[in-house]
C-alpha cells in the first residue's frame, strides 16, 4: 500500500522510525513536511506550506489546499498525519475521499482542548462540528498518546471507543542516551528541558528554585531549550531574560546535545500542565536514567509513576514542588533507585522501534 504521511519538521526524528518500519514491511512511503525542507535517500519528501507570506487562516487555507492537490496526486491508500492541528487539516483536504484509511496521532490535545481562557473556549465552540465530522468519520483511526486524552475525546463525543487506539508517546532511540548514575555532588544540577511555552511550568520551576535557594540548598537550576514558534502563549526571549534575572535559574537557551546535557543533571524537573501527548523530554529524561519530578497531570504521570522513578506534585504548585526536589536530593538511595527505573520504563515502553511496530500494525488492518 502507499502511505502519505503529513507532519511537522520538528517531528522529523520521532516519525522516521514509523516511515522505517513501513517501508520495510514493504509500504510505498512518502513524506509531506511542513514548515521545512529535509533531504532522504529512502523516502519521497514534499514540502508543504514553505510560503512565509501568509499567515493565519490565510496560510492554514493553502496548507489544506496543498494536501488536497498532494493527496489528488499521490492517491495513497492510508494517509497519516501527526498531532491534532495536521490531523483536522488533513481530514479537510481528503473529505473527497471517503474509502481512504485516515490515521490520525493526536500527540496531546494542546491549546485548544487543554488551554483555559475565553480564546480556547471560542475556538472550540467554531471548531465543534467540523472537527467532530472528521474525528468520527468512517475509515478514521485516532492514535492518543496518553489514557486521559483518549477518555476525554470519548466523553466529549468528538471520538469513538472503537475507533481511538492508545499508543503510549513517540518513542525515544534508547542508544543514544547512557544511564549514567548520579552522585551526592556539592552543587547538583537540577535541570528543566523545555520549549518556551507558560504552560510547561517554567515560572513555576523558577519559584521553585528560589524557594530552596532561601533554604540554602546549594544548586544550579537550569532551564534548557529554544524559542518556540506558532504558539500563542509561547515565551519570548526577552521575557526568558527578565523570568531569570533574579538569578534562582539560568536559562540555558537551545541545547543540540540534550544526551550529554542529561548525563551531567542530577534530577529532572518538569512542571507542565500544558495539553501534551507523552512530553519527549519525559521520555528522554527516562532514556538517560534520571528521577523526574513533574506534575500530576495528563501526558506527565504517563511517564512518571509517583515513586517508582519519580515524584508527581500539582500543578502550578512551587512549594510542593520544591519539597520535591528536596527530598529527592537528600536522599541518595532512593533517587539511584528512581534512576534505575526510569530507564527500566523507558525499554519498556518508550523504545522507539516498540512504537514504531505498535504504529505499523494499524496499517495491515486494510
Amino acid at each position: 500500500m502507499k502511505i502519505l504521511y503529513i507532519f511537522d519538521a520538528s517531528d522529523w526524528e520521532s516519525r522516521m522510525e514509523v516511515a522505517n518500519k513501513a517501508k520495510s514491511n514493504g509500504h510505498d512511503v512518502v513524506i509531506g513536511l511542513i514548515n521545512g525542507d529535509k533531504s532522504s535517500n529512502e523516502f519521497r519528501v514534499i514540502p508543504l506550506n514553505s510560503s512565509k507570506n501568509n499567515i493565519g487562516i490565510l496560510s492554514s487555507l493553502k496548507l489544506v489546499k496543498d494536501i488536497n492537490t498532494l493527496i489528488i496526486r499521490e492517491k495513497p491508500d492510508i494517509l497519516h498525519a501527526v498531532t491534532l492541528k495536521y490531523g483536522f487539516m488533513s481530514g479537510i483536504a481528503a473529505f473527497p475521499f471517503k474509502n481512504m484509511h485516515k490515521i490520525y496521532t493526536l500527540a496531546g490535545l494542546g491549546y485548544l482542548f487543554r488551554g483555559g481562557g475565553v480564546k480556547s473556549t471560542i475556538l472550540r465552540a467554531i471548531l465543534r462540528i467540523p472537527l467532530t465530522i472528521i474525528l468520527r468519520r468512517k475509515n478514521t483511526t485516532l492514535i492518543f498518546q496518553n489514557q486521559d486524552d483518549l477518555d476525554l475525546m470519548v466523553k466529549l463525543k468528538y471520538a469513538s471507543r472503537e475507533n481511538s487506539v492508545l499508543i503510549k508517546g513517540s518513542g525515544v532511540y534508547l542508544d543514544k542516551f547512557t544511564p549514567i548514575p548520579s552522585d551526592n555532588n556539592s552543587n547538583p544540577i537540577i535541570l528543566m528541558p523545555t520549549r518556551l511555552v507558560h504552560e510547561k511550568g517554567i515560572s513555576v520551576f523558577i519559584e521553585a528554585a528560589r524557594i530552596l535557594k532561601n533554604r540554602g540548598v546549594n544548586a544550579r537550576f537550569q532551564i534548557a531549550g529554544g524559542e518556540t514558534k506558532h504558539n500563542p502563549r509561547a515565551i519570548s526571549a526577552d521575557e526568558m531574560r527578565e523570568m531569570t534575572s533574579g538569578g534562582s535559574a539560568t536559562w540555558l537557551g537551545r541545547v543540540d546535545d540534550m544526551p550529554d546535557l542529561l548525563s551531567k543533571a542530577t534530577l529532572i524537573v518538569y512542571p507542565s500542565y500544558y495539553g501534551e501527548g507523552i512530553p519527549r523530554v519525559l521520555l528522554e529524561a527516562c532514556a538517560a536514567g534520571r528521577a523526574i519530578v513533574t506534575t500530576n497531570h495528563a501526558g506527565c504521570r504517563e511517564a512518571v509513576e509517583h515513586g517508582r522513578n519519580g515524584l508527581l506534585v500539582p500543578v502550578k504548585n512551587a512549594n510542593a514542588t520544591a519539597d520535591a526536589i528536596y527530598e529527592l536530593l537528600n536522599n541518595l538511595s532512593k533517587r539511584k533507585a528512581m534512576e534505575i527505573e526510569s530507564r527500566k520504563l523507558a525499554e519498556e515502553e518508550f523504545d522507539i522501534y516498540i512504537i514504531a511496530e505498535k504504529t505499523t500494525k494499524l496499517y495491515d488492518t486494510d
